[in-house]
């Protein structure tokens, strides 16, 4: 049983450390040093992870590979423009919030925003009020399933697999229900309004990662469901 410990906390130690690369990549514009941080991750570790999601890196990779002292700029002026929305009045932008993707007017701070924060709230994780921004924005729920997959390991490595099985559970109801209801539509939106090879490959790279994370927390939760019940059997 503990055999396979070491290699179910590997795969939330992934999980958590590309949850939190995305939620670095919605939350604000890009900083140089983050850029350079970037540019020298290596990318070809996901080869073969997805075909979405390797050509999401290639995209980022190839317009990174040409940095100069006006990247920074550009990628600043898409994200102001894709992202945020800064100056747009008719087009729908790629804004963030879940609200906005499914909500009937298409507004913030609507009912997925108040699911949101209880989750949240609840996971003793309450977003910063000084930074005056829903909860329910994409860089939020990613670090919310990055701690959670920390959580998970802690209980795992304590051998509480029965809090580790309801914390999985937990996250999959959350990425079914404030993830996978919203993500194609999202993505679909920031690929056709980014204007830069970097963001298209970001909305790649996005949409394919929820996707493979939701097949491994099925194989996550699978794995420490058996654990469970081979401890109550023995």
């Amino acid at each position: 049983m503990t055999e396979s410990i070491p290699a179910l906390c590997e795969a939330n130690v992934s999980r958590a450390a590309i949850y939190r690369v995305l939620a670095s990549l919605y939350f604000k514009e890009l900083s140089e040093e983050q850029l350079d941080h970037i540019k020298g991750l290596d990318f070809s570790a996901f080869d073969g992870m997805d075909e979405e999601f390797s050509a999401g890196c290639a995209d980022i990779t190839a317009y990174l590979r040409r940095k100069n002292s006006a990247t920074r700029q550009l990628l600043a002026a898409d994200y102001a423009g894709a992202i945020l929305g800064a100056g747009m009045h008719d087009e729908r932008r790629a804004t963030p919030y879940e609200s906005v993707f499914t909500s009937e007017k298409g507004l913030m701070m609507q009912e997925a925003r108040d699911e949101v924060y209880k989750t949240l709230l609840k996971a003793h994780l309450e977003v910063n009020p000084n930074l005056r921004v829903p909860e329910d924005h994409l860089s939020f729920m990613f670090e919310y399933l990055a701690v959670m997959a920390e959580r998970c390991n802690e209980s795992l490595q304590a051998g509480d697999f029965a809090e580790a099985l309801e914390n999985l559970q937990i996250e999959q109801s959350f990425h079914r229900d404030h993830l996978l209801n919203w993500i194609d539509a999202y993505c679909d939106c920031l690929e056709s309004c980014a204007e830069t090879r970097f963001y298209q490959g970001v909305a790649k790279m996005t949409r394919s990662f929820v996707y493979l994370d939701k097949e491994l927390l099925n194989d996550l939760t699978e794995a420490v469901s058996e654990m469970v019940e081979d401890r109550v059997a023995a």
